[in-house]
């Protein structure tokens, strides 16, 4: 089977909203032209939004990362009444073991739950205490630790996607030659 046919593609999980569908919780669309057409050409997809797979709407209350000292939650940024942080706990768990096949991961930048580094934790006065991870891509660190995991802005240049297809290739390769 040649190369470029879609089974012989690399599988990887994609923040549904990079790839243009509407689920972003302002209801708008980002266009990724560019990155677009490199994903399609090198990967199979699988797209993944947990708000939406936890049932939240589109358009939605905006959500972010909180902490009173003791356990980081997932609340309304400007309702701090809307908590979402046990429905996300159990689809972080779920989903993430579902997703043991992919060979790489591209998550949406600044997202509470997809973030890779760039998402602030507030404490209850809203003040930015720390940088990191969103809940879901936290949880995706820790289970698949190889993983190659990236966020859209990581590959805004060719060398930087060239990069992480070649890391994907590799775990892929890892993957087939350990099983």
């Amino acid at each position: 089977m040649p190369p470029d046919t879609p089974t012989e593609r690399p599988l990887i999980a994609i923040s549904q909203c990079i790839l243009g569908d509407r689920v972003r919780y302002d209801g708008q669309v980002n266009t990724y032209t560019d990155l677009l057409s490199f994903i399609h050409s090198h990967f199979q997809t699988i797209a993944v939004c947990p708000e939406v797979e936890i049932g939240l709407s589109v358009p939605r209350p905006p959500v972010q990362l909180s902490s009173d000292g003791k356990q980081i939650k997932i609340t309304g940024r400007d309702d701090p009444s809307i908590d979402i942080t046990e429905p996300m706990e159990q689809f972080c768990q779920q989903r993430s073991l579902q997703l043991n096949s992919i060979q790489g991961y591209i998550f949406k930048s600044k997202s509470p739950s997809c973030g890779v580094t760039d998402v602030p934790l507030f404490n209850p006065q809203g003040e930015v205490i720390s940088m990191g991870a969103g809940l879901f891509a936290q949880t995706m660190l820790q289970r698949y630790p190889n993983l190659p995991i990236t966020d859209e802005q990581t590959l805004d240049t060719q060398q930087q996607r060239e990069l992480f297809l070649q890391s994907v290739q590799n775990y892929r390769e890892y993957s087939i030659s350990h099983d």
